[in-house]
């Protein structure tokens, strides 16, 4: 695992030195920004803190959207997964509403949060968070051994015991799985939202240096936002693997 992480950092350093070679020699950086400029531009932007406050407005918005949709997903999920008849009722509603888009929800977002503050970046972060962990939960219920089920009921354990020590433990591989794809999701979303109501946020930021046409700030917020995505990812892998070690990385991998 180590060997490979260290050929992926080589392979983004070589393709740095290819992008800042290639942009000096033929002259585009009226159009592209160097990745020197942009580092430097970052570093700055960091350390006289003129992105500290649309950090915290994209990361209040988007972790609190993120486990209102981890709240949501797996409650709902559970129910659904361990019900056939709920199962058969939601699938339509389900497969109606999960191809919408989030994004396009952001003006009736704004219609009913209004275009400032957090709410509407919330909504569209919930909405577009919330279906593969919902998806994945109801998979990972599905998907449990039915033998660990009947050898609890034969034991006397309730509906409500086998559903916190027997369905809900046999699902939780697969969603964190649903967690971590959502998470991703819900960056992309949050910053997309920032970016259309101009209300805070990198995104906004974002929106700013382009129409400033600042480009190293605005290839700076864009290496920001990777970063963040990249710190989450790795949080909720270190998460995964000491609370489901029992699980196997190979399964909770899928």
């Amino acid at each position: 695992m180590k060997h490979v992480n260290v050929a992926g950092w080589l392979f983004v350093l070589l393709v740095t030195l290819l992008v800042e070679t290639g942009v000096r020699a033929f002259d585009y950086e009226q159009k592209i920004a160097t990745p020197s400029s942009t580092l430097r531009a970052l570093y700055d932007a960091l350390a006289d803190g003129t992105l500290s406050g649309e950090i915290g407005f994209t990361l209040h918005a988007y972790l609190e959207g993120l486990a209102l949709a981890i709240l949501v997903g797996v409650t709902v999920g559970l129910l659904i997964g361990s019900s056939r008849t709920l199962l058969d009722a939601s699938s339509v509603v389900i497969e109606f509403l999960r191809p919408i888009p989030a994004v396009a929800l952001i003006p009736l977002a704004i219609l009913f949060f209004g275009p400032f503050g957090i709410a509407a970046h919330r909504f569209v972060v919930v909405f577009a968070a919330v279906w593969p962990i919902l998806i994945n939960t109801i998979y990972g219920v599905r998907g449990g051994d039915r033998m660990l089920q009947d050898v609890a009921r034969t034991s006397g354990v309730g509906r409500v015991g086998r559903l916190f020590h027997v369905t809900l433990p046999a699902a939780l591989p697969s969603i964190a799985t649903g967690i971590r794809v959502s998470a991703a999701i819900a960056l992309v979303v949050c910053v997309t939202a920032e970016f259309r109501t101009g209300a805070g946020g990198i995104g906004d930021y974002m929106k700013d240096q382009q129409f400033a046409n600042k480009l190293p700030k605005l290839y700076a917020a864009l290496v920001l936002v990777s970063l963040l995505g990249l710190a989450v990812n790795a949080g909720l892998r270190a998460v995964q693997r000491r609370t489901l070690f029992w699980a196997g990385e190979e399964r909770s991998a899928q």
